[in-house]
């Protein structure tokens, strides 16, 4: 039988005694810093793929869900004083009534009124679609500001749509402008209203305090005046008959006749009013002419090459295409075949040709036709619906332009019948009314003045309700634009940063719980036995194909039998236990190496595998499990019959075949009787026994032995683990003990 061996060479010279181990916390690995650095260099790579994928995802999500927004903002323009010719003598209002004014429309902008119009025309918007609560959410989002105290408003909109942005802008101006509008008219009418009944009553108690006989056409009252039931008449032409101007109430002509600067404003805002509704007919027409220039370019175009490429790479085309050419190349074969090229037959062939060639044009072009006609009726469309919205604003100022030259002729009618009197205001009527008062008309004068102001009043209103709005959108909805990208881009980045951070910590916490051996440091600092073994490498190095690795294990084993054969066994010891905390932690290993190097040293040794439950030692040597300690224990064979030899000199018991009787028997007096019986002919025996925590039987077979090495491997022990068992051990009062750190590098064999 053979098998491999961990040193091949003389025994060694006695080394000298290590040197004492140092004190923890002398050495730098002991810091708490070089320790979470030797935790990251142990799961580099793992740190590395982890974190770059946590990265990329958080990364993914920080850019979705921090994505810059973009905005877009409207702008309204509020005049600093009403735009209205009632209160003309009051344009200069303090300024606090315009703050008040612009702050009260800032809120009615985010009214729930306004909001709930704006959201009928947007409801359909993937962004509106989105929200719970649109109301709130439109509330939340939208930003009204009034900046540099102007005459502007800022309202403004961000998003992740672009285009749903403008159009909320969009939408909200035009439910704000239109409610604006709306109460404006609202309250205007009803101050019309008041002001028509106002005038009426007057109207009435003028009439009533005439007086007697004064009263009829032609009847000038005291003053000189005309009383208002007396409606002015221009003096007729010689030989020509009078007669009223149409169109005109009596009420109007009497108002005119009272205030004939009114009847001046009115023939200046129709002439104006006409003038610029020509401007607008003028650039709409012009307008319609280019739309229907675009309109005729669009229908006269050619055909787009792409357009041709495309349908000559149609299915149906291209099919009909072979079948042309398979049909001309038929022809063609034929005709140079045949003596009579004209011949019956060959113009039977050239009319299939001929017809497949006629099929090929119809369909190519009918193919054309379909597609171009869907480009132009797409081109076209805007263009359509753009020309149908200039006819119409174009027919509406017609309209518009006929009603006021219409009117501008009556009040321009009236004007030209008004007598020179009249024509020159109310100078003369009030001198001649300080010249020619009396007591008795003084009550009808009063009347006759409060009802003319009140009728000027009435038309007055009658204007301001044409008058432009005071609130107007200055500007609609901006481009939107993208903002705070530099917020995206480094939470972006946070994101990726922090997949690697989580994975550090995530390390740095497992094994700051988990507390697994990474150095000889944490050995020395876990154990309170001293240290008496460094093996380099794992323990498949003492067998590898590497030479140095091999060398380097096995010099390791060999200083470490220097260690035993010099301290323990000078001193009497003979039994030696191997065990480590809790299993698969260097101890078949180390048993076998030390056995091994003892026996080429010259010891008689023994090595025996007392770990019953799962021998380890027989692969080392390269022999089967046959009978051994079990059957030992059961008493079922002897000694001599049951032990093994190596060709390295070493003797070994196997495990044998594990049972419930051999637990039993491994224990007190039959254990204490078997190992006198195996120390008998042997300078050493060396036990491989159980792991120390997790079996009964390891800590009987430790107790009656002289010296016990307890093994601690490279990322597989744990040092709470190896603390507790060194701990056990020291309680067990053996004569020697010691560590051996198996998988170190090699500067810490040096030790």
């Amino acid at each position: 039988m053979t098998g491999p061996t961990f040193a091949t060479h003389a025994p060694a010279s006695p080394p000298r005694a290590p040197r004492p181990a140092p004190k923890t916390g002398e050495r730098p690995d002991d810091a708490a810093g070089a320790r979470i650095l030797v935790y990251l260099k142990l799961h580099w790579l793992m740190v590395l793929f982890c974190g770059t994928l946590i990265g990329a995802a958080g990364a993914a999500v920080a850019w979705e869900l921090l994505a810059s927004k973009y905005e877009s903002y409207g702008l309204f323009r509020v005049s600093a004083v009403p735009l209205n010719v009632v209160n003309q003598n009051s344009n200069s209002q303090p300024r606090a009534d315009f703050s008040t004014y612009v702050k009260t429309q800032l809120t009615l902008l985010k009214s729930e009124s306004v909001l709930n119009a704006a959201l009928r025309d947007i409801k359909d918007l993937p962004t509106i679609k989105a929200q719970k609560d649109p109301l709130k959410f439109l509330d939340e989002e939208l930003v009204a500001s009034w900046p540099d105290q102007s005459e502007v408003i800022r309202i403004t909109f961000k998003g992740h749509e672009p285009d749903d942005a403008r159009k909320i802008i969009n939408a909200v101006q035009k439910a704000f402008v239109e409610r604006v509008q709306e109460q404006n008219a609202l309250q205007t009418q009803k101050l019309l209203e008041q002001v028509r009944e106002a005038r009426d009553q007057m109207e009435r108690t003028v009439r009533n305090e005439m007086p007697t006989g004064k009263t009829g056409p032609g009847v000038v009252r005291a003053g000189g005046t005309a009383a208002p039931g007396a409606l002015p008449v221009a003096p007729a032409a010689p030989g020509a008959a009078h007669a009223p101007t149409p169109g005109l109430t009596q009420m109007d002509r009497a108002i005119y006749a009272l205030e004939p600067g009114l009847l001046i404003k009115n023939v200046h805002a129709r002439r104006a009013e006409i003038e610029r509704l020509t401007l607008d007919l003028n650039a709409l027409k012009r307008k319609q002419d280019v739309l229907q220039s675009k309109l005729k370019a669009i229908q006269d175009g050619d055909v787009s090459p792409l357009v041709r490429e495309r349908v000559e790479a149609d299915a149906d085309v291209d099919a009909a295409r072979r079948l042309m050419v398979g049909a001309h190349i038929d022809w063609t074969k034929h005709a140079r075949n045949s003596a009579d090229p004209s011949g019956p037959a060959i113009q039977k062939f050239q009319k299939i040709y001929e017809a497949y060639e006629k099929r090929y044009k119809a369909l190519k072009e009918d193919k054309i036709k379909t597609i171009e006609g869907v480009r132009k009726l797409q081109e076209a469309t805007p263009i359509v619906q753009e020309l149908q919205a200039v006819v119409f604003r174009a027919q509406e100022n017609e309209e518009k332009q006929k009603e006021a030259e219409k009117a501008l002729a009556l009040l321009e009618k009236y004007w030209a019948e008004l007598p020179p009197l009249e024509k020159s205001g109310v100078t003369q009527a009030r001198f001649d009314r300080e010249k020619e008062y009396k007591l008795e008309d003084s009550v009808l004068l009063v009347s006759d003045s409060i009802f003319r102001d009140t009728a000027q009043k009435f038309y007055l209103t009658q204007l301001e309700i044409a008058a432009p709005a005071r609130i107007s959108v200055l500007q609609q909805a901006s481009t939107p634009t993208q903002k705070d990208t530099k917020k995206q881009l480094l939470g972006t980045g946070f994101a990726s940063v922090i997949g690697f951070v989580l994975m550090g910590l995530g390390v740095v916490g497992y094994e700051t719980v988990s507390r697994r051996v990474s150095s000889l440091a944490d050995v020395r600092a876990a154990a309170p036995a001293p240290v008496v073994g460094v093996i380099p490498g794992l323990p498949t190095d003492a067998a590898g194909k590497d030479p140095v690795r091999r060398a380097a294990a096995n010099e390791a084993i060999d200083k470490l039998r220097a260690y035993v054969s010099q301290t323990w066994l000078s001193r009497g010891a003979t039994a030696i236990a191997v065990t480590s905390p809790i299993g698969d932690e260097g101890k078949a290993f180390t048993a076998f190496g030390l056995a091994s190097s003892l026996a080429q040293a010259g010891y008689r040794t023994l090595l025996v595998d007392f770990d019953l439950r799962e021998p380890a030692i027989h692969p080392y040597a390269g022999v089967p499990n046959a009978a051994g300690v079990c059957e030992l224990l059961r008493a079922e064979t002897d000694v001599r019959s049951v032990v093994q030899f190596l060709p390295s000199g070493l003797h070994l018991l196997p495990a044998g075949k594990w049972s419930d009787e051999a637990r039993k028997a491994a224990t007190g007096e039959k254990l204490e009787a078997l190992l006198a019986k195996l120390r008998e002919p042997y300078d050493c025996v060396v036990i491989h026994g159980h792991a120390l925590l997790t079996v009964a039987e390891s800590v009987e077979v430790a107790r009656r032995c002289e010296a016990v090495l307890l093994c601690a491997r490279y990322r597989e022990t744990a040092a709470p683990l190896l603390k507790r068992a060194a701990e056990r051990v020291a309680t067990m009062e053996i004569p020697f003990s010691g560590v051996v750190y198996v998988g170190a590098t090699e500067q810490e064999a040096l030790c």
